[in-house]
């Protein structure tokens, strides 16, 4: 049985760059195959916001979009 988190602004950031920020149990969970991920939408803005500041080393936005819709376990 698969189980479900809500992801935040973050968790989402640090998983996608490799971040040691990331705890070792959101990474367990982020990693693990049954896991299903809820993103908020406002999430996924401040995301965006936080790439398209160059706050992070993802590069682009469209890189951060394609990483979140290609990821089958993540639901917007």
């Amino acid at each position: 049985m698969a189980s479900r988190f809500v992801l935040d602004t973050h968790a989402l950031v640090w998983y996608l760059e490799g971040s040691a920020r990331l705890s070792s149990a959101g990474k367990a969970v982020m990693d693990a195959p049954a896991s299903e991920m809820i993103l908020p939408a406002i999430a996924l803005a401040e995301a965006l916001h936080i790439v398209d500041k160059g706050r992070t080393s993802i590069s682009t936005s469209p890189d951060l979009l394609r990483d979140v819709v290609t990821e089958p376990r993540i639901r917007i």
